[in-house]
């Protein structure tokens, strides 16, 4: 069966944009914006144009830098045992529902969702 992860912006999840659900498959990799930020990239079917695009959601998080490190490291795994987990999961694991006050794994320090569709593939 097909994993899905669920994502949740914490403002109820009634809006295209406010929430979002993703094939574990379509993963495609977690990269590091900035200090505060971690993006990951859902692969998208090529468009009539024949530009490959992806869905991006960037996570809010607390700078870790100069301590611990980026929480990218946290964030890609967190994704990776969640695409991954095991048997009895129902077909959809909340990764970040702050709606709810759900985190998958260690992923509490996330403190803002953006859902993005359609950016141009990185190269």
């Amino acid at each position: 069966m097909e994993r899905y992860l669920y994502f949740a912006d914490g403002n109820g999840a009634n809006l295209t944009t406010e929430a979002y659900t993703a094939p574990a498959s379509a993963i495609a990799g977690v990269v590091p914006e900035s200090t505060t930020t971690t993006v990951i990239f859902f692969n998208k079917n090529v468009g009539i144009d024949n530009v490959e695009t992806k869905d991006a959601l960037t996570l809010t998080h607390d700078d870790t830098t100069n301590t611990t490190g980026h929480r990218v490291k946290d964030i890609a795994r967190a994704v990776a045992e969640a695409a991954n987990a095991g048997p009895h999961i129902n077909g959809v694991v909340d990764v970040v529902d702050l709606d709810n006050n759900i985190f998958y794994g260690n992923l509490s320090f996330v403190t803002g969702v953006a859902v993005e569709f359609d950016v141009v593939a990185l190269s």
